[in-house]
């Protein structure tokens, strides 16, 4: 069993070291995004299954626009070209694992052949924000957490016909697709991202279409699993989260939350920051 864990992160190298010392196993590769906007590359601890993207594959990465997918993409065509793995699972550099590296390589090895997404598809409901998201142009200018975007893009989504129905006139061109919807995270079989990388390479529609989107991250690679032929091993996702009523983020962990995490089933709790609550590190 060979696992590549693809780490997208921003901030905190001492974490993110100590994040690759909990996952260092002989079985166990780490391939690490560092945000174009930061630099601490250099501070990153040097293993030989800790693969650090080269500078001309790291992007700025912005929130809810498509340089979030580019970021995964480069990791994934990084893993991909440096071998052949069974699992390739995409986490953060704010994830924490719940359980040792010796037991996370035996979970995947005792559930070989499973993947581990989420996914909805709305289509035969009433629509909402999700669909929103694909149907309309969004100018990535307007994609952003400043106040005036928001504003801007709340206005162009009414204009548009609101969040209920789209105008016709306003309706971008779709791809012959079902749209599928979910958390970014996931872990996949090596057959599904051989599947992946072969479907991008051949349909460069697909990128440029969710170039833009809003959140296309939440979006791209679900619709990608379940046009593929592996979609029916999909099972529950990995990633332990909690969101504060109303929030757009997850919130931050600390101690009083470690319980919850643990008896969730799933396999690493995000997100941690050490400079806010440094429980983690000791368990």
């Amino acid at each position: 069993m060979k696992i590549a864990i693809l780490i997208l992160c921003h901030k905190n190298p001492k974490q993110i070291n100590l994040l690759l010392d909990k996952l260092n196993h002989q079985d166990i590769d780490c391939y690490i995004h560092i945000d174009k906007k930061a630099d601490f590359a250099n501070k990153i601890t040097k293993r030989s299954n800790i693969v650090l993207l080269p500078d001309e594959k790291r992007v700025s990465v912005e929130w809810a626009q498509i340089s979030m997918v580019t970021a995964t993409i480069n990791l994934v065509e990084e893993a991909h070209r440096h071998g052949k793995y069974d699992y390739y699972w995409l986490t953060s550099g704010q994830d924490w694992p719940l359980y040792s590296a010796d037991e996370i390589v035996n979970f995947f090895k005792n559930h070989d052949g499973d993947q581990y997404w989420d996914s909805k598809n709305y289509g035969n409901h009433l629509q909402n924000n999700l669909d929103k998201r694909n149907q309309i142009y969004f100018p990535l200018w307007m994609i952003g957490r400043r106040l005036w975007q928001k504003v801007v893009k709340r206005g162009w989504v009414e204009l548009t016909g609101g969040y209920n129905r789209t105008w016709k006139s306003f309706m971008r061109k779709q791809l012959q697709i079902e749209f599928y919807f979910g958390s970014q995270w996931w872990a996949l079989t090596g057959e599904t991202v051989e599947w992946i990388i072969n479907y991008l390479g051949q349909h460069e529609d697909y990128y440029i279409f969710y170039k833009n989107t809003v959140c296309p991250d939440e979006s791209f690679f679900q619709t990608l699993v379940m046009m593929s032929p592996y979609a029916d091993k999909k099972t529950d996702y990995l990633t332990y989260l909690h969101f504060s009523e109303g929030a757009n983020s997850p919130d931050i962990l600390r101690a009083s939350d470690f319980p919850q995490a643990k008896e969730s089933g799933c396999l690493v709790m995000r997100k941690v920051d050490m400079d806010v609550d440094d429980f983690f590190v000791s368990r």
